[in-house]
């Protein structure tokens, strides 16, 4: 089965990017433009895992994950931050929040694929940035 992806991003043509990597790599991919269009997808399938720009219209990236956070159906959907803010402050309250994954743009295809699977394919993997990885129990 294809495991869905839903990519955050308000800027059209890092989205086409993004969806094109993705899809390109057997995923299916769905898009919202802003923080308050993830919540409405979550709401029809919470997909395999979300990737989130920080900066977005109506609903930022730390507010739409505090309300992913607090909907126990989702409670368990990896987020993926990858966003142009390198501030230690947004990467600190994205951990703090539940992401599980922070990455700072420009990003290249391959090491954007790498850290997807990463995330996708080890449960235990709870914390993944440029400088760390972290694991459960280990």
């Amino acid at each position: 089965m294809t495991q869905q992806i839903l990519i955050a991003e308000d800027q059209a043509d890092v989205r086409d990017f993004l969806s094109a990597v993705l899809t390109g790599a057997g995923y299916e991919v769905v898009e919202a433009a802003d923080g308050a269009a993830v919540l409405t997808r979550l709401a029809y399938a919470p997909p395999a895992m979300v990737l989130m720009d920080l900066h977005m219209p109506v609903m930022d990236g730390l507010e739409s994950l505090r309300r992913i956070r607090s909907v126990e159906a989702w409670a368990d959907v990896p987020v993926l931050f990858l966003t142009a803010s390198d501030l230690t402050e947004d990467i600190v309250t994205a951990r703090r929040l539940g992401a599980r994954g922070y990455l700072v743009k420009p990003i290249r295809a391959a090491t954007l694929l790498a850290r997807v699977r990463a995330v996708l394919d080890d449960p235990g993997l709870l914390w993944l940035d440029d400088m760390t990885q972290a694991r459960a129990g280990g």
